[in-house]
């Protein structure tokens, strides 16, 4: 049917089926036909083609092929519309529905692609899946596992997209909006026949389909590379083109939770307040968030502060931050609803329902009282309405940031709206979070914990699709692992929002090693920063440590063993500024005992050459080196190691102001070869100490030094900083 370098797109009239074949790599989509739940019951849709030409969309230039779709029994008027993306290695995919019965219809899942073999062109043994449980929990996982008997079968559904690897070449398949439908993917494995299937399905659950009544499914994508980064980093962008994103900047704050928990009040805020408003404000951090406990009652749904605890109340809190130079943030949860709130006592009919139309009990709220929890049901107006009002308020008594919190719960399936044309399980959460973007403004900063990509963008500052990481020092390893593998891979998604990591505890329970991993995989996954322990209790080196993460990073590193191990424990970024370029590697390890790590430079994508490695933490200098290198990282413990081309005259290698070692405080920095010298201007906050370091090499002497500059074990020189304003200059000459 089409042909070019790129792809070719056959159909099979015999069988009614499209096959799509990827070029360079070679990878065949094959066997895939079209089927539709109507009623609770399954329909093979029979295509026939319609007509072809060339159309142009956000995507550009496409050609587009219709099918008519018949299926006996069935008052639809169906068509698939098949785009070819002639400049890109693309394919596009969605279907059209026309009621053209008397009778209102229920439709349930419409399989655009079901059951479609995917052949890579060699052994299926080393295929991964990167696919996100649930609502938004995304991991990369081996598609064939073996045990006492053999190759098990394997079958994951996945909300919004999912991309399988080989050693070789990788397919992306996935929704690139969520506009209309509940976007799922669906891979398989099957050990009989040892053939790996995938389903693209847009699911409407049960939405109702008047006469006359027309709907188009949400667009699906296939693509294909050598390169399962580039089909990552692809689907972020060809999101973004169709649905700009908001493009909003990370942000700083500290956090309640971990601090104190519920016992959270006007004053323990201020007391933290006072130590970010000296030591940490001048690095950015400017929001102060209160967590779950500042609500009259501990409970759901009133959103009212507790006077006691606030006995200025919110306008007043926001005020006596505001003196400080600080904002008020707020964590929220505005679909849970406790049975005991007066908005459930008052509006029952608000909450999603069973079945059979009585409010849907989902579970126990986890802390005092422990009431039973309700799902609020925004597809109702008034619903809608009050999450917009409560939202207005808040802003309109001074917060500007939010921490929406549990909001994932009003996405289950077993939860019926009272709109009749809503997808149950997404049109909910959808418009909850519509509503809390009315409610609080464009000029809000709106943070959500697990949200899907394709809802969360252009609505979301932030989003974290991971667990908590609770307390530091609290033998939490086992949930920290978990964490760290979702935030890994979920790196790509920083084009949409700010890909978040959890409020972080790095507490004095805990020891120097857990507290860096922990402040690394906080900032090098490009997040905001938020801190979350009592301040006025930490002792200096856990200030300084906060200090190194601020400002955050402007990306995030790429995790580069994501589809070859099991941990994603190898974390690669390029920086630069003013005019040089370095890399960051960062290695952890989740093992109680220390291991050795070998890295190629060429997996790293470093040009052949020498360079100058040095370890952030404990400034060691590993050498000058060249091709493969070996670390050795501590058991629960994490490395950053800096890589900087080898000159052949002195040269800056680094700071330990911040994690980027340059990005965040490099102003500006000079050779001048006439002179021998070297100079430029650090950018930090007053009374900040610090050094920086320097490779000389062994022809070259140290005439003189703006600031004490010596010799380390090992070679490298380090300067003596000490901050007595916000900018530093300094300057060495050479003889």
């Amino acid at each position: 049917m089409l042909k070019n370098n790129k792809v070719d797109i056959s159909f099979n009239d015999d069988t009614s089926s499209i096959s799509v074949c990827f070029h360079d790599p070679e990878i065949k989509i094959t066997d895939t036909e079209t089927f539709i739940n109507v009623n609770a019951k399954w329909f093979k849709i029979n295509l026939s083609r319609k007509s072809e030409g060339i159309i142009e969309d956000k995507l550009v230039k496409v050609v587009e092929t219709i099918f008519s779709g018949q299926s006996d029994g069935l008052s639809l008027k169906i068509s698939i519309h098949l785009r070819h993306y002639v400049d890109r290695n693309l394919v596009g995919i969605y279907g059209s529905l026309k009621n053209d019965g008397t009778e209102t219809l229920m439709i349930f899942d419409f399989a655009l692609v079901r059951r479609a073999l995917v052949d890579f062109g060699g052994e299926n043994e080393d295929i991964k899946a990167h696919i996100a449980h649930g609502i938004a929990h995304p991991t990369v996982v081996p598609m064939i596992v073996k045990d006492e008997n053999g190759k098990k079968n394997f079958h994951a559904n996945s909300n919004g997209m999912a991309t399988l690897a080989t050693k070789d070449s990788a397919l992306t398949m996935g929704f690139v909006t969520g506009k209309v439908n509940r976007p799922i993917i669906s891979v398989s494995y099957e050990n009989e026949l040892d053939t790996v299937r995938v389903d693209g399905i847009a699911r409407f659950n049960g939405m109702e389909l008047s006469p006359k009544e027309s709907i188009d499914t949400d667009m699906l994508i296939l693509q294909s590379s050598d390169n399962p980064f580039t089909l990552l980093e692809s689907y972020t962008d060809l999101i973004a083109e169709i649905e700009p994103p908001r493009k909003t900047k990370a942000t700083t704050g500290w956090c309640s939770w971990y601090a104190i928990r519920m016992p959270i009040s006007h004053d323990f805020t201020m007391a933290n307040a006072h130590v970010v408003a000296d030591r940490l404000k001048d690095l950015g951090m400017d929001i102060m968030l209160l967590d779950h406990g500042w609500q009259t009652g501990d409970i759901c749904g009133d959103w009212d502060e507790d006077i006691n605890d606030y006995p200025k109340g919110l306008e007043g809190l926001a005020k006596d931050l505001g003196d400080l130079g600080l904002k008020l943030g707020i964590w929220i949860a505005p679909t849970e609803v406790a049975q005991t709130s007066k908005v459930f006592t008052e509006h029952p009919d608000w909450v999603l329902k069973d079945k059979d139309g009585n409010p849907q009990e989902t579970w126990k709220w986890y802390w005092a009282p422990n009431p039973s929890q309700y799902q609020m049901d925004a597809t109702n107006p008034d619903a809608y309405k009050y999450i917009v009002e409560t939202f207005r308020r808040l802003t309109e008594k001074g917060s500007a940031y939010y921490k929406i919190d549990f909001i994932a719960g009003c996405s289950g399936e077993n939860l019926f709206p009272i709109d009749p044309k809503a997808v149950r399980g997404w049109t909910p959460l959808q418009k909850a979070m519509q509503a809390i973007r009315e409610g609080a403004g464009e000029d809000a900063y709106i943070r959500y914990c697990q949200t899907p990509p394709l809802l969360s963008n252009g609505l979301a500052d932030g989003v974290y699709a991971t667990n908590d990481t609770l307390d530091a020092g609290a033998s939490t390893w086992n949930i920290l692992r978990e964490v760290f593998r979702m935030s890994s891979a979920e790196y790509y998604l920083q084009g949409l929002y700010i890909h978040e990591a959890c409020d972080l505890s790095i507490r004095a329970h805990a020891g120097t090693e857990e507290c860096r991993l922990r402040v690394m995989m906080l900032a090098l996954s490009g997040s905001s920063i938020m801190f979350s322990d009592d301040l006025t209790k930490l002792p200096e080196e856990r200030i300084v440590m906060m200090q190194q993460t601020m400002p955050p990073f402007p990306k995030p590193a790429r995790p580069i063993n994501l589809f070859t191990a099991t941990m994603p424990d190898i974390w690669h970024l390029h920086c630069s500024a003013k005019g040089i370029e370095w890399d960051l590697l960062a290695l952890y390890n989740f093992d109680e005992n220390q291991k050795q790590v070998s890295v190629s430079m060429k997996d790293l994508g470093l040009a052949e050459g020498e360079y100058i490695i040095r370890e952030f933490w404990t400034e060691e200098f590993i050498g000058i080196k060249s091709g493969s290198v070996d670390f050795l990282v501590p058991g629960l413990g994490a490395r950053l190691y800096s890589f900087w081309r080898l000159l052949d005259r002195p040269q800056y290698v680094g700071t330990n102001l911040h994690l980027s070692q340059g990005e965040a405080e490099l102003a500006n920095i000079s050779w001048d070869k006439e002179s021998k010298r070297l100079s430029g201007t650090f950018s930090r906050a007053k009374g900040i100490i610090g050094k920086a370091y320097f490779n000389i090499p062994s022809e070259w002497k140290v005439k003189s030094s703006s600031y004490p500059i010596m010799r380390q074990n090992g070679g490298l020189w380090a300067m003596e900083l000490l901050f007595e304003d916000a900018e530093l200059s300094w300057e060495i000459v050479f003889c």
